[in-house]
């Protein structure tokens, strides 16, 4: 960016920069001073400054330090008052220059303010008081030495800084007894936090409460020992309260003549769950290969058994004999869903989508569950709203999930309850969408293990394989829907399943 472009886009927070440190000081007497007034009088005197800068015309500036001096002479200021007001100018700007102007135009650009500076407060102090002619010589030399100084040192620090950390798409940080002295951006990012609000703070507060330990542990070896794990994993804590899955990778240095610790995080998260994908990849590889030897072996003579039993039930003169025949049939109709269940999994999901009549649908599976819904003394309710009335689905597929949460909420009200199923569309953008639930008055689970209730082989049941609520997770997303539960405010769980309507 040239000068010219700088000042006319930057004028107005130059401006602003500049009242703020003068006005806000209480220790001048500009401090009493009405802030519209200053203010004009700031806007005048920046106008004149940047007529210097970039056309070299002086004229502006000869007239504001007329009108400046007489006013502040007859206002009984001081003359160190207003050399401080202008010193203040140049220390707003500086800044500034450092970050917009481009390096071979700095230099020169800094020479001309400094020249500025020296001719306003050469003009105004010899209309107040004569200041002696070697003081400013003097005076002028250390701030052109200072100046090139700190060109030199911010145009090599920026360059450093800018190439080793900032360019990075990684957290860069730097810890001194416990604390971060320095961060750069994609490490406040990862936090979801400001570059300011890391720094000074403690490296424990973004790290989650069941690693604290595991990295003080860690951070405190690495301050006698020069051997430490290279790389550790941990889940860092976010601003709004996420823990995300990272690796750190720190050592023991030197950063500015002080000893520290510099690491480097990354976020490993689709790492994580590409693991967790093929652990459970693996997982139901072996259990497809148990399930096809499993039904090979039981499935038949398992039917044989359950129509002997029916038949039986049928026949059966006592209650007291029938009561028995009927929990074993139960049993094995139990048997037969696990299975059934293992063999859904063991075979690719593949859907068959047509327009499916909720209101149908539904009543069809309650009708399956008629005998189990009796015998535990349930009653079940469908309500549907205006709009929900019909998705595009597989209807064998839906049936097949829907029958599988209702017999979960049957069997979890074993002493009778109620089972509410609600349908509602909503919008999800611009597109349709429809909502099921179903919500029981059961016990419910644990808060800690409902992220996993969906998770293959996990099972709260005795007798229960884990797969029940994974195939129903399958078959809801491969309609491209979404699956969600949680527990009720009073007592009992809710499942929310959300399909494209059709």
């Amino acid at each position: 960016m040239d000068a010219r472009q700088f000042f006319h886009e930057r004028h107005e927070e130059i401006v602003s920069l500049w009242f703020d440190m003068l006005h806000n000081n209480p220790s001048t007497r500009y401090h009493r001073e009405p802030p519209q007034d200053l203010r004009r009088l700031m806007n005048y005197a920046a106008l004149a400054f940047r007529r210097v800068m970039i056309e070299d015309d002086w004229a502006d500036l000869k007239e504001f330090i007329t009108h400046i001096a007489k006013k502040r002479f007859s206002e009984g200021f001081k003359v160190s008052d207003v050399q401080m007001a202008f010193e203040y100018y140049r220390q707003t700007l500086i800044p500034l220059l450092f970050e917009e102007i481009d390096p071979p135009k700095l230099e020169a650009l800094m020479m001309k303010l400094q020249e500025c500076m020296i001719f306003t407060i050469t003009h105004f102090s010899e209309f107040f008081q004569g200041i002696h002619e070697n003081f400013l010589r003097n005076h002028t030399q250390i701030l052109e030495t200072e100046i090139k100084t700190r060109t030199h040192e911010l145009a090599e620090s920026r360059q450093k800084y800018k190439t080793l950390v900032e360019d990075i798409n990684e957290g860069f940080f730097v810890l001194m007894d416990g604390h971060i002295v320095f961060a750069n951006r994609m490490f406040a990012e990862m936090h979801g936090c400001e570059v300011t609000d890391v720094l000074q703070e403690s490296y424990l507060d973004f790290i989650a409460d069941e690693h604290k330990e595991k990295i003080r542990r860690v951070y405190e070896l690495s301050q006698g020992q020069t051997h430490v794990p290279a790389r550790i994993e941990y889940l860092r804590l976010c601003r709004d309260g996420r823990k995300l899955p990272t690796e750190i990778m720190a050592k023991r240095t030197i950063f500015g003549h002080e000893t520290a610790n510099i690491g480097i995080c990354r976020d490993i998260g689709e790492r994580v769950e590409l693991e967790k994908k093929t652990r459970e990849a693996e997982k139901l590889k072996a259990l497809a290969q148990q399930a096809a030897s499993l039904a090979h072996e039981v499935r038949n003579p398992l039917s044989t058994v359950r129509i002997n039993l029916q038949l039986l039930s049928r026949a059966a003169p006592e209650p007291e004999q029938f009561g028995l025949l009927q929990a074993s049939l139960d049993e094995v109709v139990q048997i037969e869903r696990s299975l059934q269940e293992m063999m859904d999994i063991s075979f690719p999901l593949r859907l068959s989508p047509q327009p499916v009549d909720l209101r149908t649908l539904l009543d069809h599976c309650l009708n399956s569950m008629r005998q189990r819904l009796t015998n535990n003394r349930v009653k079940a309710s469908i309500r549907l709203k205006r709009g929900a009335e019909g998705i595009l689905a597989d209807p064998h597929r839906m049936e097949q999930a829907l029958v599988n949460l209702l017999f979960n909420a049957v069997e979890a009200q074993p002493s009778g309850g109620k089972v509410a199923i609600f349908a509602r569309p909503f919008s999800k953008g611009a597109d349709p969408w429809v909502e099921i639930s179903i919500s029981d008055q059961g016990p419910g689970v644990p808060r800690e293990i409902l992220p996993y209730l969906f998770d293959p082989m996990f099972s709260q049941k005795a007798m229960g394989t884990g797969l029940g609520l994974h195939n129903v997770k399958r078959i809801v997303e491969a309609h491209g829907g979404t699956v969600r539960v949680k527990l009720n405010r009073m007592r009992g769980m809710s499942f929310y399943l959300s399909f494209p309507a059709r």
